[in-house]
């Protein structure tokens, strides 16, 4: 019997194709423009992102206080309006990252031949963030402690941790990018076979937006980019 993998994936080029991409980004938007403001916006995410077609998209689930009124008891509650509405992330944790958070995600699968089984994962929350770049940290060790259901590093190890990648015409964005490769072991013959992951989050004064993908960190970089241009509505 062969192990199911938790994701399929494609080897990533390190820390210098994070370095080099970061480089030729900024090279790219060295002209100066006025920063678009990012308060009062919503996300709602798109139908599909680059050459990825959405399986599954999530209305904007409540992740905030939840009226338990009539339920079971509050634990049922608060389970069945977060884990079966998709997002995967509790009251108490989303608002570690957003006051009074909605959330919202997507997930999305490759709709050309060659991109069978590829995969790319969206979940975001909404609202006030005075402060993009603490949301953006908060995200972080909200998926690191394990908080958002959607998100696992089991079996993967990181190329050192996220680091900020240029994310210009955007006031206050900010965002910050990770690779590394996931091992599967082959429960036959003992194979273990290594494939990469790559993830970024972004932060600004409405959304606070996890990405993760099976393809290099210089691709989800730009998938993550059209999504923060694409995945956000005005309220």
């Amino acid at each position: 019997m062969t192990a199911v993998r938790r994701r399929p994936a494609m080897l990533a080029a390190g820390t210098a194709a994070l370095a080099v991409f970061a480089g030729c980004a900024h090279v790219a938007v060295s002209g100066k423009t006025e920063p678009v403001d990012t308060r009062g916006y919503r996300l709602a995410p798109p139908k599909s992102v680059g050459p990825f077609t959405a399986e599954y998209l999530y209305g904007n689930t409540y992740v905030g206080v939840i009226d338990c009124d009539d339920a079971p008891s509050d634990a049922d509650c608060r389970t069945g309006a977060t884990e079966a509405g998709g997002i995967g992330i509790a009251p108490r944790d989303a608002n570690r990252i957003i006051a009074g958070a909605t959330g919202t995600g997507a997930t999305y699968w490759g709709r050309e031949p060659d991109m069978k089984g590829r995969h790319l994962v969206f979940r975001g929350l909404q609202g006030n963030v005075p402060d993009p770049e603490k949301a953006l940290r908060a995200m972080l060790r909200s998926i690191h402690r394990k908080e958002q259901e959607p998100f696992s590093d089991w079996g993967v190890t990181w190329d050192g941790p996220a680091r900020p990648v240029p994310f210009p015409g955007y006031e206050g964005a900010v965002m910050w990018c990770r690779e590394g490769e996931e091992a599967s072991k082959d429960a036959t013959s003992g194979t273990v076979t290594r494939d990469p992951v790559a993830r970024c989050v972004w932060a600004d004064h409405s959304t606070v937006v996890a990405t993760e993908s099976d393809g290099s960190v210089t691709e989800l970089v730009e998938l993550t980019r059209e999504l923060h241009r694409t995945a956000r509505v005005r309220k």
